[in-house]
């Protein structure tokens, strides 16, 4: 029963706005007829009392010369109500004119019959009003039948030969009833468009409503303009946004060449879902977002539908997890898995790599140091070590845990000489530690290093092979230097 009357209810406020709206564009016609009918009226001046002047018939011209002053008059009233925006009972007014204007045509036709004998007027007249004027068609029947009585009425009067008379009457009959079948298809298709009309609109005004309300941050973009057509609060918030920022349909994506990804791929999938992407809020500020493209028809138009979810906090914690499996956990340097992975990466790429020198290296005497004080010492030294070798290498350079006691340093886009310098720094660099007596215990370290150019055939493991070989002569040599010392 409730959504019945909600239904019966949606409906006759409908048909109520269709009614106001119709009387209002009824208004404005008649206010164009009559300002037509002002304009003529100099016309009907010169053939009523210059043209006709001398015309044998002065009943036919007094009444002709009163039909178009009576047409002025009401028409000069109409303007004058018009203009001062007298809207009381407009229906009336509306009914009271049209009522007026067929009886003109009826009465011109009717005195026709005194000079002419045609009924000219009376049919310009009725598909005038069934044409230009979009009366409501209960009325407009009402307003016909009366006029037409009048009219056979009138021409019955004026009209002595009875067979004239039946012909005329059976096609002013026909004529009205032409007239009101047409009057009926314009009032039901404009009713019917309107109908639609008021349905896109409330239909917009929901999809706005759903819109605005959506606590996910949306954009609606029209494809054919590049054009914003709508955006919520939380994407004016997400976005950092005010209402006075001038911006265009491009800024949620990266660069053009991402936009044209994304649109060749909802041309093949009519939606594009968990899109991840960087998009640069202000120029200091950077955020991570999920974003979820949708094809949709908006005011007959195809627009871009995104919506958008903030994963920067995820892809946080993400690069803490990622960071924390690629670090050794004791010295803070990449551990063997992430160095291995960089490592095999170079190699794959071929003639497209990277030029680099492999140093491979292996701190000296850690069991004497574990086994005199004790492991968290020579935990310490391992640490210290790396410490001091990763402040002496480039950022370029890429230093990992190879494991225990052993290290690599990649050394990009560096000769072997250059490799070697780098490395006399680090033996000056412990060597002053020891110097300064810093740890209880002497830090030293050996190395070995091979170098590799894109597209040579070689293996990692032949290249750690190589290195470690080259290490091992190093540490030999360093013993043989304590023995000596």
């Amino acid at each position: 029963m409730g959504t019945f009357t909600a239904h019966f209810s949606k409906n006759f406020s409908s048909n109520d706005d269709f009614i106001y709206e119709n009387n209002h564009v009824l208004f404005g016609r008649l206010k164009l007829v009559s300002i037509m009918l002002v304009i003529t009226y100099p016309c009907f001046y010169i053939v009523d009392f210059f043209l006709l002047n001398k015309l044998n018939h002065p009943t036919y011209k007094f009444v002709l010369a009163g039909v178009h002053l009576l047409g002025l008059v009401i028409s000069v009233i109409f303007l004058l109500l018009y203009h001062n925006k007298i809207r009381l009972q407009k229906g009336t007014v509306i009914n009271c004119y049209i009522l007026l204007y067929l009886l003109i045509g009826a009465v011109s036709s009717i005195n026709s019959q005194l000079y002419t004998g045609n009924i000219y007027a009376y049919i310009i007249i009725l598909f005038a009003v069934a044409v230009v004027l979009p009366v409501q068609p209960t009325n407009l029947l009402f307003f016909y039948l009366g006029i037409h009585l009048f009219f056979a009425a009138g021409l019955f009067a004026m009209e002595p030969d009875s067979y004239s008379f039946l012909i005329k009457l059976i096609n002013s009959t026909g004529i009205a009833v032409i007239s009101f079948t047409i009057a009926l298809a314009f009032y039901t298709f404009r009713k019917n468009d309107f109908a639609n009309k008021q349905k896109l609109r409330l239909q917009e005004e929901s999809f706005r409503q759903l819109f605005n309300f959506n606590p996910q941050p949306l954009i609606l973009i029209k494809l054919d303009g590049n054009e914003i057509l709508l955006m919520n609060q939380q994407a004016m918030k997400y976005y950092q946004l005010t209402k006075t920022d001038a911006v265009d349909a491009s800024f949620p994506f990266r660069n053009p060449a991402e936009k044209e990804e994304v649109l060749n791929r909802l041309q093949a999938q009519q939606s594009l879902k968990n899109y991840v992407t960087e998009q640069q809020i202000t120029p200091r500020l950077k955020k991570w977002a999920l974003l979820n493209f949708e094809w949709v028809e908006y005011l007959n138009s195809p627009c871009l539908l995104i919506g958008t979810t903030d994963i920067t906090d995820l892809k946080k914690k993400e690069a803490e997890l990622l960071k924390h499996a690629s670090i050794d956990m004791l010295t803070g340097v990449r551990n063997r898995r992430s160095g291995i992975e960089l490592l095999q990466w170079q190699l794959r790429q071929g003639l497209n790599g990277e030029e680099f020198v492999l140093c491979y290296i292996d701190i000296n005497n850690l069991k004497v140091v574990n086994d005199r004080f004790d492991h968290a010492v020579g935990d310490d030294l391992i640490k210290s070590c790396c410490e001091v070798i990763a402040n002496r290498i480039d950022d370029d350079d890429v230093l990992f845990r190879l494991g225990g006691d052993e290290f690599i340093v990649i050394f990009f886009g560096k000769q072997m000489e250059d490799v070697e310098l780098i490395w006399k720094k680090i033996q000056l660099a412990f060597q002053a530690m020891n110097d300064a007596r810093q740890k209880p215990y002497q830090i030293s370290a050996s190395h070995g290093c091979c170098p590799y150019k894109p597209g040579t055939p070689v293996t990692l493991e032949e290249l750690l092979e190589t290195a470690d070989q080259a290490m091992y002569k190093n540490k030999v040599e360093h013993k043989k230097g304590e023995k000596r010392g």
